[in-house]
Formats: C-alpha cells, sequence, structure tokens
C-alpha cells in the first residue's frame, strides 16, 4: 500500500526512505551505494568489496571489536554485500533500537580509518575467499560463462577482483574511492517495520548531514557479446551454464514477460525443462532457467549438471524444449506461472528485510515507489503472444555457453 510509503530528502541530497509495517517489531534498515564492480576501472578491480569488508574494521571512535560489541550489543543482524551494481549494508533489530544501529552504520560508512594492519589482515580473508571460490565448480562455471557474455567489461568480472588488483589497495585508495561514490547523491537510506518516518528523517540529519552533496556515479554501458567457455576439471558429473541477452530492469513490462517465461521454461517443478529433462529422461537432478537483469542489460541463463556422456544428449533436448518454447504457450502454463510470481510477491510483502530492500531498489533504479499491486497489474496483462514475442526474441540471438568437466569434453 502506497500510503505507508513516505520518502523525504535531506539538504544534501540524500534520499530517506520508509515503509511503515506497525504490525512487526522489528525494522529493517538497508544503507544502498550505488556503487559496485561495474564502476571499478582495470585498476580499481574488487575495491568496491574489498572496502565493504574494511567498513567493519575501526572507525575513529570504535576498534573492530567494539563496532562488533555495539551490533551485538543491540541484539541485530548485521551484514553487508557486494555486486555488480551496488553496495549495501543492512541490518535488522528491534525498532526500539533503530536509532542505535543507525549510528553504527553512519559510523561505519563515515568514519572508518582504513588502519594498514586491517588492510593486510583483510587481503588474507578476502584471498581464502577467492581459494574457496576457486574450488566451487558452480561458481567457476559461471564465471567464465560471464566472462563470455560481457567479456572484457566491468560486467564480466568478479566482483572479487584479482590477488594482483588487491594487494595493490593502501588506505588512500579507500578514502579517494569513498570520496567519489559515497555521497549524499549516491546513497540511499531504505527502513521498513515499525517506524514513524519523521523522527526517522530527523535522526537520518544528525547522523548523515555531513555528507558531502557529490554526484551519482556513472558507468560504462555495457554490451552482450557472448562466446563459448570450457574449464577443464576431473568432476563426477559436467556443468553446463547456457544463456542469450535477456532483458534489464528499466522495461517492467519486458521484464516480467521475461519472468513469466523463465516459469514456464525452467522455473520449477512442473516447468519444461524440469519435465522433460530430469522426470522424462532422468538427464539431471537440478535444471532450471533464470533471468538476470541488470540496469542496461540482462542474460537468460539455463544451468544443468549431467554424466559426461550424457552431455550431447542434454543439449539435443534443451534445444528442442527451446524451439518449442519459441512456438506455443498454453492457457494453464501461463496461469501457471502468474500464480508462482504473484504468490512470491504477496508473500514476500509480509517481510519488514524485504520490503525495505524494494523500496530501496525501486527507488534508487526508478527514482519512485513501485507498489506490489502495480507490478501484479502488468503481471496480469500480459498474454501468450507476449511470452511467445519474448522467447522467439531471446532464443533467436547469441548463445553463450559455459562448460566444465574433463579434458576430453573440450571443444564440445
Amino acid at each position: 500500500m502506497k500510503e505507508n510509503f513516505n520518502v523525504s530528502k535531506l539538504k544534501n541530497g540524500l534520499t530517506i526512505l520508509t515503509y511503515n509495517m506497525p504490525y512487526v517489531n522489528s525494522v529493517a534498515i538497508n544503507l544502498i551505494a550505488k556503487v559496485g564492480a561495474r564502476y571499478e576501472n582495470a585498476e580499481e578491480d574488487g575495491i568496491s568489496h574489498f572496502l565493504e569488508h574494511m567498513a567493519f574494521k575501526g572507525t575513529k571512535t570504535r576498534t573492530a571489536k567494539q563496532i562488533a560489541e555495539a551490533f551485538d550489543s543491540i541484539g541485530g543482524h548485521f551484514n553487508a554485500y557486494t555486486g555488480h551494481e551496488n553496495t549495501v549494508y543492512y541490518a535488522r533489530v528491534l525498532s526500539e533500537n533503530c536509532d542505535k544501529a543507525l549510528n553504527i552504520l553512519a559510523d561505519i560508512i563515515q568514519n572508518s580509518i582504513f588502519s594498514d594492519e586491517e588492510i593486510a589482515k583483510e587481503y588474507q580473508v578476502i584471498m581464502q575467499e577467492i581459494a574457496h571460490h576457486q574450488d566451487n565448480p558452480d561458481d567457476l562455471v559461471y564465471e567464465k560463462f560471464y566472462n563470455k557474455v560481457y567479456r572484457e567489461q566491468p560486467l564480466g568480472k568478479s566482483i572479487l577482483g584479482t590477488a594482483k588488483t588487491l594487494a595493490t589497495f593502501t588506505k588512500e585508495h579507500f578514502f579517494n574511492f569513498i570520496d567519489k561514490h559515497y555521497n549524499a547523491e549516491n546513497l540511499y537510506l531504505s527502513i521498513a517495520g515499525n517506524i514513524d518516518h519523521d523522527k526517522i528523517v530527523i535522526i537520518a540529519e544528525q547522523l548523515f548531514s555531513s555528507l558531502k552533496q557529490g554526484v551519482k556515479s556513472s558507468f560504462i554501458p555495457a554490451k552482450y557479446i557472448g562466446g563459448n567457455g570450457f574449464i577443464n576439471k576431473e568432476l563426477e558429473q559436467t556443468s553446463v551454464v547456457l544463456g542469450f541477452e535477456g532483458t534489464s530492469y528499466i522495461n517492467l513490462e519486458k521484464l516480467y514477460q521475461t519472468h513469466l517465461l523463465s516459469i514456464i521454461f525452467g522455473g520449477g517443478m512442473s516447468s519444461r525443462l524440469f519435465q522433460s529433462i530430469r522426470e522424462k529422461l532422468g538427464l539431471a537432478y537440478a535444471v532450471g532457467s533464470y533471468n538476470s537483469a541488470y540496469f542496461d542489460s540482462g542474460v537468460f541463463t539455463i544451468y544443468a549438471s549431467t554424466a559426461h556422456d550424457k552431455l550431447e544428449l542434454l543439449y539435443r533436448e534443451i534445444k528442442n524444449e527451446i524451439i518449442k518454447m519459441t512456438e506455443q504457450v498454453s492457457t494453464e502454463e501461463i496461469l501457471r506461472a502468474k500464480t508462482q510470481l504473484r504468490s512470491n510477491l504477496q508473500m514476500a510483502q509480509e517481510k519488514n528485510t524485504y520490503k525495505s530492500e524494494e523500496i530501496g531498489k525501486n527507488y534508487s533504479v526508478f527514482g519512485q515507489y513501485i507498489s506490489p499491486e502495480e507490478i501484479m497489474e502488468i503481471i496480469m496483462s500480459i498474454k501468450a503472444d507476449d511470452i511467445i514475442n519474448t522467447a522467439n526474441k531471446i532464443f533467436s540471438g547469441t548463445t553463450t555457453s559455459a562448460i566444465i568437466g574433463p579434458n576430453d569434453l573440450q571443444g564440445f
């Protein structure tokens, strides 16, 4: 309901978004910085993610231990994550502790000191994260896949960076990156739960008014390229990721047409891929499809793992299902897919963690809050021809594939 949503802007440009949920006892807080891996130049590879780690490692008034103790003393859940398009610092606490949680978040965003000792320690932590990533076949094949989709572009690289670039970062690099990207115009504070908007604005003015206004960060537009990649690794199964240029999230009508397509094609146990590849032929335990949306691009992805000697059959069956998908969609399939989308959307509205993320993303992308009712109106207006046309547009494009398996599959 839009009447529960409020937005204000501080004098320095910081956007404050709230969604009142009086029936809960907690608040979910998201502090969104519109900067991520795709905003980095070659020398900055991995700095967004490294900075997110360093934010918890000491400020002018708190040590790393004191930050941890401050979080624990109010019994909340705090963390952060980095994506290609944003970095998010989030917390969930009881409503009575909202001001204290905001105080901690404001401190780590504005007053981190980036000591040489903590930088050295966190470098080792991230190197272990990279090593863990290299040991995970799924992570490897998806990294190879995106390297091919967005070849030599920021969207195609890992958010973790490389050992070479990470080793060069000093406190000056972090301070410069914050100065460039962590300004009021580039930050969004979104809160959902049992809260009063006017009180939140007053608290935010006290905590964030010293942020410089700055300008919104920009990135290089992405271009889907595509191609084939292979990773030689002895595994029990061969994992495959196939993809096509998908749909960005800037056009909601086309985005939800693609969502419905992905549900019908490979989005659940009744989907065509699941019924054909797993239930009928027993070729794979896990198989499916989804659309990854970015601001100006998207990737429609199909994934599966199978026995090494079944790879050719797997490819053939996926191709057959793609052809069928471009020809017809039944009324029952559309109704089932719409019900899945509607159910997921409505059930998510009950969680303040979802609402906080939703209003933050809506406003940072579209400059407005798009209500669930408006989304449902879009979904229910989609017809069979819309889905078939979307399938034809997507599946007629350049294919990207990535395979991880034994060496004798190379060149498949």
